[in-house]
């Protein structure tokens, strides 16, 4: 190292720019409003394991049956599996199981009403209440040009959970589009406004899509194209995807839009054999 002249010295040896005594440096300016974005805040004690991604699809088995089915991300690796069965069987008409095999126990299932319009839901019981099992209704509530379903299932998380309303409508508008399926589909609207239960209100911030009346787009459906497996695709949106509904609240979405496929399922494979001069459900 050079040698240090006595004025570089004077320099090293110089104190510090002079501040009032006991001042901090000045803290940086805040920050705009419009970038201060709130995010939705679950406690973390009140976390829960999610049971399916944010996005999957359903894929027939094999080609020589029509009713065995699994979901997933992708068709070789299989979350869990899916099952028909006729009126007869003694089972749900369609079963969602709780693994990659139609021989794991179901998760949930759907049996159609004597008129096919409404479902019965069969879901595992509400934490904490002590049952085996419980029951929930899917109703056709739709009229003249608009075609919608809806249910009420608990919403939340923790012991603050709650019972909310939600409707599925049919749909061909740019949510659907975003499926990258058919031109139309499905989309589940949260008819409620307030946070969940178990959500701080301030923290809570709906996101995603909206519907035509202003509520909130949490989950979207259509039968996939272009694909001789894949059958239908399936995406959560806005407070559907990040977790704060639930997930008791995500497997009724599944088992509802899987129930609402099968109807349209059978419509289709009705009508072909009516046109084919034989009959079929």
């Amino acid at each position: 190292m050079g040698h240090q002249t006595k004025e570089e010295k004077h320099l090293d040896d110089a104190p510090p720019p002079y501040s009032p005594s006991g001042a901090s440096p000045a803290p940086p300016p805040p920050q705009p409003a419009s970038q201060q974005i709130p995010q939705q805040v679950v406690p973390q004690e009140l976390q829960i394991k999610r049971q399916f991604p944010p996005a999957f699809s359903m894929y027939r088995e094999s080609s020589w049956t029509q009713r065995s089915y699994m979901i997933g991300e992708h068709q070789s690796a299989p979350l869990y599996a899916v099952s028909l069965h006729s009126g007869w069987s003694g089972q749900p008409d369609i079963v969602l199981h709780n693994g990659p095999s139609d021989q794991n126990p179901p998760l949930a299932g759907a049996t159609r009403s004597s008129f096919g319009t409404s479902a019965t839901i069969a879901l595992p019981p509400v934490p904490g209440s002590g049952m085996q099992a419980a029951e929930e209704k899917m109703e056709y509530s739709g009229g003249f040009g608009h075609t919608a379903y809806t249910f009420s299932i608990e919403t939340g998380v923790g012991n603050a959970a709650r019972r909310e309303p939600f409707e599925w409508r049919h749909s061909s508008g740019s949510v659907i589009q975003g499926l990258g399926a058919r031109g139309s589909g499905w989309k589940l609207v949260r008819l409620a406004t307030g946070p969940p239960g178990g959500v701080v209100g301030a923290s809570f911030v709906p996101g995603g899509a909206r519907a035509s009346d202003g509520k909130e787009v949490v989950a979207v459906w259509a039968w996939a194209s272009g694909s001789l497996t894949k059958k239908l695709k399936f995406q959560f949106l806005g407070s559907g995807a990040n977790g704060v509904l639930g997930e008791r609240w995500a497997i009724m979405a599944v088992i509802t839009a899987l129930r609402i496929w099968d109807r349209e399922r059978r419509q289709r494979n009705q009508s072909s054999a009516a046109a084919g001069g034989g009959g079929g459900a």
